[in-house]
């Protein structure tokens, strides 16, 4: 009983997410009123476990496809060949959409007289009028 106490207090001060937000987000739940701190323990661990799994999953689907990023269409291609995620995940994961373009930046008025644009501000600036050799030299 001392050592699985003892694997208890390693294990949670080991959790990843803060308790603080975990326990806010239980409490969104109308019905739940309190948490108790083996319930925030318990829900923290099995959410690091979840996510842990599915970062494993989707990556492989990652190196199955030969790409180093894991993205959206990985994790969507985990969930679908794991029955009991697939059950209540697929549906909240956001649908492949059409590539999206980047957004197009609104058009500038020109800029005023007498500035520059910041790309050339971190360029050595050219001398205007290269200076005159301030001493003759007499070569005879």
């Amino acid at each position: 009983m001392v050592m699985a106490e003892e694997e208890e207090k390693r294990v949670s001060a080991e959790l990843e997410f803060p308790k603080g937000r975990v326990k806010r987000i239980m409490t969104l739940d109308k019905e739940v009123k309190r948490v108790s701190s083996e319930a925030l323990f318990l829900v923290s661990r099995s959410t690091e476990l979840f996510l842990q799994f599915l970062a494993e999953k989707s990556a492989e689907v990652a190196i199955e496809k030969k790409r180093k990023t894991v993205n959206l269409e990985h994790l969507r291609m985990a969930v679908k060949r794991h029955e009991p995620t697939r059950d209540f995940l697929l549906v909240e994961l956001p649908s492949p959409s059409q590539p999206t373009q980047p957004a197009l930046r609104p058009k500038l008025d020109a800029p005023p007289p007498g500035t520059r644009p910041i790309h050339q501000f971190f360029k050595k600036s050219e001398p205007q009028n290269p200076p005159e050799d301030p001493l003759p030299v007499d070569e005879s």
